[in-house]
Formats: C-alpha cells, structure tokens, sequence
C-alpha cells in the first residue's frame, strides 16, 4: 500500500520502552536499519467463525481491538500440537528411546520459543527488525535443532508465524500511531454496520456515534520521554490523528501542507494504492493550484 516516508533515528542497536528508559534489543530495535515507519498494514480480519476478509490495522483495532481475531486461538492448537504428551505419558512407565528424548527436547524447545515470541509482542516497533529476527535467530534455531519436520507440524509452524505476523503488524502500527497521537484521545464508536465511525459524519445511513477527542497530560509525559529518548529532541504536542484515516494517509497530507513542498511523489503498486493516494491528497485541504500532487 501507501507508505510514508520512514523516519530516522540517533539510536544504536538498543530499545526504548514505554518510559522512555534504554532496554536490549531482541527483534523490536528501533535505529537507522529499522527505522520506525509511519505506516498501516492490511491485514485478515473479521470475527471468528468467518472468511476472514483484509482490512487496514486502525480499522480492525476499532471492530475487535489489539490482536487479530485469529491469533490466540491459533496459539492454542500450536502449544497443544507440540505439548508430546503421548511421549510424557510413555515416561511414566517405561524409559524413553532416544528418538523420543530428542522429540521431547525438540517440542520443548519449539514451546519456549513460540511462548517468548507471545511475550515480547507487545514490545514490537519495528516489523523490519521482527522479520531479521525470524531470519537470524528462530529459523535457524528450528532448523539447526530438528533433522526434519513432518508435514502436519511444519503446517502449524507456518499457521503460527503467519497469525503472529499480523499480531506484529497490529501491534507496531497501534505503537506508531499511539507515538504520534502523544495524549490525544478518540473514543471511538462502531457505526450499526459495525465500522469505526469517528463521529464527523454518516458512513451510508449508518448513524454516527459521539466521537470525543481528549488530551491526556500522563500520556503526553510518557510519550515527550519516548521522543527525547529516540533523539527526536523537544517533544512538541502531538498529533490529532482519526482512527479512520490510515497512518499514510496521514503522513501524505501532513507532508502536503507543509509550505516547502511543492510536490510529492508516491510510488504505489496497484491502481487501489493509486486512488488512495489520490483522495488522502485531495482531503489534505491544499489548493490544487499551489501544489501538485
């Protein structure tokens, strides 16, 4: 889709957290590699029990929250498919062969990895650096630890990494945009068609819900620690943001308005990304005659 420009840190190899104290790395780094893109991703969404349809992360954040709707249930059938409890239960009366100690091992050994990637999922900033950890510590580790997978256990391997991908997606966006917003508050309504609805209009005869947008001072502290942290220097107020517009779209008239800019160009690999850069121009409230967009 739309990507915003990334923006650029003086950090190493080193993580913020969210009081704005350093703290190791581990997939989640934020610096000049990863920088942290203002940026939302599409993602599979809808509730349980349905064909999943892709959507952008701030919508699915307003139906069905923080985690994609698939993901815990998912994590569940991967820790039971690798839990070897026939194995433990072979334990208790006789001594296992060798064979069996080293498919022990190994499903202990995929647990705690797949337990320490649910862990650190609301640490992810940067879905660059979770990727290069995948590449450089969790494949090798699995390849480097089993001789060979049967195919119903690499299935669910993949299913895992492929609804953890997502749940990074929709937590570095949500960091992102919480990052940006740095206090300010929606409270966001559904429409009766069970759509974000920020209150300024009516989506297709759904009523529009009270839309109430806030400043939170602590939010705002914690948030001004994170920017001095990152070297983004003085923190200077935030952003009102709406929950329906994605982060790019955002970011593209953001960029519009400001006076230096003449023009943008944006690339865009579909004739959807194309129109959708188009109406985020055209919303931005520029004089078509002063810029080109």
């Amino acid at each position: 889709g739309l990507s915003a420009p990334p923006l650029y840190f003086k950090k190493n190899n080193s993580e913020v957290d969210d009081n704005g104290t350093n703290k190791d790395g581990g997939g989640s780094s934020i610096d000049a590699t990863h920088p942290i893109r203002i940026l939302d991703y599409r993602i599979e969404s809808g509730p349980l029990g349905r064909e999943p349809t892709m959507a952008w992360t701030n919508h699915h954040y307003a139906s069905h929250g923080l985690r994609p709707s698939s993901y815990q249930p998912i994590l569940n059938a991967v820790l039971s498919h690798f839990d070897a409890e026939s194995i433990l239960e072979a334990s208790r009366t006789r001594e296992l062969t060798v064979e069996e100690r080293e498919t022990l091992d190994g499903c202990k050994l995929l647990r705690d990895m797949i337990h320490d990637l649910d862990a650190s999922l609301d640490d992810m900033r940067s879905f660059a650096a979770h990727e290069e950890y995948l590449m450089n510590v969790a494949v090798p580790l699995i390849y480097g630890s089993f001789e060979g997978l049967d195919e119903e256990s690499a299935g669910m391997l993949q299913l895992f990494f492929r609804a953890h991908g997502m749940a990074v997606r929709m937590v570095v966006a949500r960091w992102t945009r919480e990052l940006l917003l740095g206090g300010w508050k929606r409270r966001v309504g559904v429409d009766e068609k069970g759509r974000a609805d920020t209150g300024d209009r009516e989506k297709d005869g759904g009523a529009a819900v009270d839309d109430a947008v806030t400043k939170d001072k602590d939010q705002e502290k914690k948030i001004a620690k994170i920017w001095k942290a990152y070297g983004f220097g003085d923190y200077r107020g935030g952003y009102d943001i709406p929950e329906d517009f994605t982060l790019q779209d955002f970011a593209l008239r953001q960029i519009l308005e400001e006076e230096a800019v003449r023009g943008v160009v944006v690339g865009c690999s579909s004739p959807e990304h194309a129109l959708e850069a188009m109406r985020a121009a055209d919303a931005s409230g520029v004089d078509n005659g002063n810029k080109k967009k």
